[in-house]
């Protein structure tokens, strides 16, 4: 045999596949991160406005609670009294 029948002069034209497969990887692994970095943003974004709008809430409620105090003290005494009979109680 010759060598011309064994290795013909042809270059090799095929893609490299494992290389084109690991440049796709880092891409995606590059993309995955600007995505889960914009995620991340977008929570501490969103819980800082749910602490903002809790604080709200609850100070909406104490005002609304001492309104109520005041309008009907009587009331809110006996309320109060029987609360610390039931925590007397069951202690």
């Amino acid at each position: 045999m010759t060598d011309d029948k064994l290795a013909p002069d042809t270059p090799i034209e095929e893609p490299a596949p494992l290389v084109d497969e690991a440049l796709a990887a880092v891409n995606w692994k590059a993309g995955n991160q600007e995505e889960l970095r914009a995620l991340r943003s977008e929570v501490t974004r969103l819980k800082d406005s749910l602490h903002d709008v809790a604080s709200g809430a609850g100070r909406l409620a104490m005002e609304e609670f001492r309104g109520e105090v005041r309008a009907q003290p009587i009331t809110a005494a006996a309320v109060v009294g029987f609360l610390a009979f039931l925590y007397g109680v069951t202690r």
